[in-house]
Parts: structure tokens; sequence; C-alpha cells
């Protein structure tokens, strides 16, 4: 406080922003986290105990299951902490790893090729960081072309002239979308075609049954025709047999009535 024309001043103590620190799960590179967490740790002035906190509370996915292989008495532990994620996700382990990944990496069934060229451009990254732009490029876009499931996409990859992964892309994704227009437009022409076939045997069973009904008919006629042409031996007439003949049975009966009258 100064004189009486004087306002009194107060001024707070003045304190440093805590810097937040950002996640890590295993997946960005351990060295580029590990530099930022250096500088977030020396400007929050944190001392040994509280780095090793801070760090394992940042932990995340496949990195949070490091603390699990630690013992209690390491967690809390910053060298400890970091040996363990500089054996894990060093540079050298994964490098190795993502390699062992590329070689086995296949189109899964519902993936699309956009995710996996993504996946592809992130495994080459971290399996080939030391090596060119221009290298890993080339080996980013075989290992694309090697994981394709569909074999006449990978054919036609194969023999274009590419250079890069995102030249396959656009290439395969054309080839894709060609494939099912071309798949589209041969829908209409089976159908026309299983319909004619259908159409085509329904005509052959009427004409089957046409033929059948005919030669019934035939028979039928030809038998009323026999019915009419008969004809009788004893009186020579037609239409009747020799055995339903009438002047036949009158004659039998003559004769009967003679043999018993020359009997008596």
């Amino acid at each position: 406080m100064t004189g009486q024309g004087d306002e009194f001043k107060f001024q707070a103590p003045y304190s440093k922003p805590s810097i937040k620190l950002s996640t890590y799960d295993g997946k960005s590179s351990w060295q580029v986290y590990k530099t930022q967490f250096s500088i977030v740790a020396d400007a929050n002035q944190w001392d040994s105990q509280t780095k090793a906190c801070q760090l394992a509370a940042s932990l995340r996915a496949d990195a949070a299951d490091i603390l699990q292989t630690l013992p209690e008495t390491q967690r809390l532990d910053f060298d400890a902490l970091v040996n363990a994620l500089e054996l894990r996700f060093g540079e050298k382990c994964v490098k190795d790893y993502s390699r062992l990944q590329l070689k086995s990496r296949q189109q899964k069934v519902s993936e699309t090729l956009q995710e996996l060229a993504t996946d592809v451009e992130r495994l080459s990254h971290l399996a080939f960081s030391d090596c060119p732009t221009e290298v890993r490029e080339v080996l980013a876009l075989q290992h694309f072309i090697d994981g394709m499931r569909d074999p006449e996409i990978q054919k036609a990859l194969r023999m274009a002239d590419l250079k890069d992964l995102k030249g396959a892309l656009v290439f395969a994704m054309k080839f894709e979308a060609a494939q099912q227009a071309t798949r589209k437009d041969r829908h209409p022409i089976r159908a026309v075609n299983e319909s004619d076939t259908s159409n085509s045997g329904v005509e052959q069973l009427e004409r089957q049954m046409r033929s059948f009904l005919n030669r019934v008919e035939s028979l039928m006629s030809q038998k009323a025709d026999g019915k009419k042409t008969l004809k009788c031996w004893t009186c020579g007439r037609e239409g009747h047999l020799q055995r339903s003949c009438r002047a036949r049975q009158g004659a039998e009966t003559n004769s009967a009535s003679q043999k018993e009258v020359s009997e008596n």
C-alpha cells in the first residue's frame, strides 16, 4: 500500500500452467511419444515417482497390458516402466513385428480395398521406417497386391504398370466397380434364358400330351371300325360274330327238334 492517492494493488503469485499429457496405445511411434512425455514432464517439473504415475495412467489398449507384466514393486518405477515399453514398442521390435504382419496380411471377407490399403500403408511405415520413401512405396505396393482376395483384380494389378500404393488402390477400385456392373448386366440375360428354358419344357410336354391323345383316339377309332366290319360266317351278315348269330341259333333249334322226333 502507498500514499492516500494510490490504490491498493495485490499481485497473485505466478503459477505455471499444467500441460496435459496425451495417451499412448502402442500403435503410434514409441520414440515420438517418449519425446513428448519428456517435454511435458520437464515443463510440469515432475519427479521420478510422478512421471511413473503419469506414464502408467496414460497407457491404453496394448500398451496398458505392459503393466500386467511388471511386478507391483516396478509399476511405479519410471525406469522399469520405460524399459518394458521400449522392449515391446521400441523401434527394433516394431519393425520385426510389422514385417511379420505384412507377410501374412490378407484381405478379410468384409474388408474394403480402402481399409486394406490403409492398414498396409501403416504397417509399411512401421516396418520400413529406415528405408527411402521410394523403396517403402514399392514394398507397400507389393504387399497390397499380395494381400488381395480377388484373383482377377490381383492379376490385373500385377499386369498394370503401377508405381505406388495410391495408384494401385485407384486402379483396383475401378476394376472392382467394372466387375460389379458386369455382374448386374448378366442377371437379366440369365433370367431370360431361364424363362426360355422353362417355356421350352412346357411346350415339349404339351407336344407329348397331344401325341399321346392322338394315339389314343386312333386306337379307339380302329376299335370302333373293327366292330363295324365284323362278319358272321353263318349268315354272311356284318355287325356280329358266328356265336351270336340268330340264324345259327334257329338252325340248331330245328336240328334238335328233328332229332327228338326221329328217336320217338
